[in-house]
């Protein structure tokens, strides 16, 4: 994978070991360091999470173009649903091996360093990344994931993995309410060290985990005890988002594809285009360039234009920028989670909280997008916007939901299969008559893994194809 190196510094820092002036520190080399920091194992993480899902081959090819953000003019299999297989692995690979491998070593370490608050941070970055896995494959490994010794693990039902993700996620606040000890500000490529915020962002993602699962369990006091415990994103300096630096290798993925690496066939889809313009929505030119003829174009999802490659607007210079953030969660998502979770009787408020909570979430992704005040209260006081019956309410928080996740491929496409919101046809030319529900597994595990891999695809509806629907899947 890119981002060499950052995997290469992260796996030579080490912190010397002291010694008295004996003959085991005459012959201690300094070239055999024996401690691992556990800054930059998290560090590495946080990297190698928003590097897989920012990739522009997972989380364009089959994120944002299956959310119908992006459509390509050339090389589409993955856009009508050919995957590449070895692309798919990679995601699974990648947050098994660099992300939760990683962030479990760091806990060890910061545990005998008695350093709980950097523990609190490696377990947030495991609870991503499994929820990440299980939304996107289903059942998988967890309860025996990156045990040494252990290459066969078992395949874990949904209902495990989340119960397994908040339990995290607990044990994370846990240590955050009583925590000792810091996180190096220029490790920690997120928060620069404070760790309030990563609090917060523990106590987020634990919502949106519930959120994601509320279709199957009643959750609404889990919900509720996270309301009232303020510590809830309430602003867009507390989204969980890593800053990118300004040249390769260290830059934005999409930047790196798209812009430096001069893969052009990325466009954006008409789909996009159409629903912005249609609502005069003043993102339009952020999340989008003009083509040739000074217009904005969306290409037709699955449909192959590669003679025309300037005929079609490509994403907008701001999404190609190489110090884009990657967000792992953001005030605006929070705040259409809170929205939808009053809407639906989930928390206290009813459609008044549910439609302040709605407008503060445009309000965010507005301001992320550089959008004026001026310009996003025009936008609000359009008919068809703002909402004040339940009855609207879903769809509408859905709808926004989906332009704010621009970006964001794997969670664009994740919450869509949530909501449903906007109603998406399969793309023109699909080798599949439905938008994927799922990634096949890593051929990896069918390798190596055979068993257990067999006994977790008959938990699937239709095996281990993308039509099998994921546990939380209506």
């Amino acid at each position: 994978m890119k981002k060499i190196v950052y995997l290469f510094i992260a796996s030579i820092a080490f912190t010397a070991v002291s010694c008295d002036k004996d003959f085991e520190e005459i012959n201690t080399t300094p070239n055999s360091p024996v401690v691992t920091d556990p800054n930059l194992l998290l560090a590495a993480s946080m990297i190698n999470t928003q590097d897989i899902v920012y990739n522009a081959q997972v989380g364009g090819d089959m994120g944002l173009c299956w959310a119908q953000h992006w459509s390509k003019v050339q090389y589409n299999d993955e856009e009508r649903y050919i995957p590449r297989r070895a692309v798919m692995n990679s995601l699974y690979d990648v947050l098994y091996v660099n992300v939760i491998n990683e962030s479990k070593q760091a806990y060890k370490l910061a545990g005998e360093e008695g350093n709980t608050n950097l523990q609190g941070v490696s377990l947030v970055l495991q609870a991503n990344a499994f929820q990440i896995l299980t939304d996107v494959y289903g059942p998988v490994p967890f309860t025996e994931a990156v045990v040494p010794g252990n290459v066969k693990p078992v395949f874990d039902a949904e209902e495990v993995v989340y119960d397994g993700i908040l339990a995290l996620l607990d044990e994370a606040e846990s240590l955050f309410a009583t925590g000792t000890g810091d996180f190096t500000s220029t490790s920690d490529l997120a928060y620069g060290g404070d760790v309030t915020k990563w609090r917060k962002f523990a106590a987020s993602l634990k919502f949106k985990a519930l959120m994601r699962i509320s279709s199957k369990r009643n959750v609404n006091a889990e919900l509720q005890d996270l309301v009232n415990s303020g510590l809830l994103f309430s602003s867009n300096s507390d989204s969980a988002q890593m800053t990118y630096a300004s040249s390769i290798p260290n830059a934005n993925p999409i930047y790196e594809t798209i812009d430096n690496g001069g893969r052009k066939e990325y466009k954006v889809s008409s789909v996009l285009v159409n629903a912005l313009a249609n609502t005069n929505d003043p993102r339009l030119p952020v999340y989008a360039q003009k083509n040739d003829a000074n217009l904005y174009v969306g290409n037709i999802p699955g449909v192959e234009n590669s003679g025309n490659y300037n005929g079609f607007s490509s994403p907008g210079t701001f999404y190609l920028q190489p110090t884009l953030p990657g967000i792992f969660l953001s005030n605006a998502q929070v705040q259409f989670l809170l929205a939808e979770a009053a809407s639906k009787g989930f928390i206290s408020g009813g459609i008044d909280a549910s439609r302040e909570f709605y407008l503060a979430g445009i309000r965010a992704s507005m301001a992320f997008n550089g959008i004026s005040t001026t310009a996003t209260d025009a936008y609000i006081a359009q008919s068809g916007i703002d909402f004040f019956t339940t009855a609207q309410a879903n769809e509408r928080i859905g709808y926004q939901t989906w332009l704010a996740l621009y970006s964001q491929g794997i969670e664009a496409w994740t919450e869509w299969r949530r909501t449903g919101f906007p109603a998406l046809a399969p793309v023109q030319n699909a080798d599949i008559n439905q938008i994927p529900s799922r990634f096949y597994y890593s051929t990896n595990s069918q390798n190596t893994n055979n068993a257990n891999y067999t006994a977790a695809s008959a938990l699937l509806s239709n095996g281990d194809t993308m039509l099998s629907k994921v546990w939380w899947m209506n």
